[in-house]
């Protein structure tokens, strides 16, 4: 029993200190509070928007957002590994909750910014196409945001969680793809007049949910609770 102990506590000490960084609740708590004091000034608008019929009447945008929240979490499944860490499920809630409001309203401000900087410009010379401009700008934005944050940021954050054999790296491919489908959808409903903002806070919601089952990062007390004595 004291040999698996130790063998979970040098677990839980080589996740946190992977990338060098000890609290990484303190940056992800920073990144939150960020983005809500952006998004609260650039959404303000946005948020006090209740549009969830933007999706439920039309049911080709739910199914679409269901099938590509399907195809993502799919392939997460097949590459992610949690390293036999055990779920913690007040992290869980802690986190999904957070970034699925918090990393939303980032996500929603950059796509904002895009697309009124493509219908700006498209107005200029192309009146008609400026709403699918903007629409276009707007998912180039997001896509590359959310390429930076993850790449930059959350993988740091993070402990390693994939797998390198052969087959894992040839379904991590596919993934970019399967994202950027995610995408679409998610800017559908920001396309929506008025802006369906919550429906992307729910499925995003969920997204974190998948993380916190397959990755079970030692975050928000999980990694306190990775080195509590077991009586044996």
């Amino acid at each position: 029993m004291s040999v698996q102990l130790d063998k979970t506590a040098a677990q839980s000490h080589a996740d946190a200190d992977h990338s060098g960084i000890r609290h990484p609740e303190r940056m992800i708590g920073l990144y939150w509070l960020i983005s809500i004091a952006v998004g609260m000034f650039v959404l303000r608008d946005w948020l006090t928007t209740w549009n969830l019929s933007a999706a439920l009447n039309r049911p080709w945008l739910l199914i679409y957002l269901c099938a590509s929240l399907i195809l993502s979490q799919s392939l997460y499944i097949l590459v992610a590994r949690h390293g036999e860490r055990t779920i913690h499920w007040g992290a869980l809630i802690i986190f999904a909750l957070g970034n699925g409001f918090a990393e939303t309203l980032a996500f929603a401000t950059v796509y904002k910014v895009g697309s009124l900087i493509g219908s700006a410009l498209i107005s200029l010379f192309a009146p008609g196409f400026a709403a699918a401009a903007g629409f276009i700008v707007g998912v180039i934005f997001f896509s590359i945001y959310g390429g930076l944050i993850h790449g930059l940021f959350w993988m740091r954050m993070l402990p390693p969680h994939f797998d390198d054999d052969p087959r894992s790296q040839s379904i991590r491919k596919l993934r970019p793809i399967a994202e950027v489908v995610l995408v679409v959808g998610w800017c559908l409903c920001l396309a929506s007049n008025p802006p369906d903002l919550w429906t992307v806070i729910f499925f995003h919601t969920l997204v974190d949910v998948g993380l916190m089952i397959l990755v079970r990062p030692p975050i928000f007390g999980a990694q306190s609770a990775e080195r509590q004595p077991i009586s044996s």
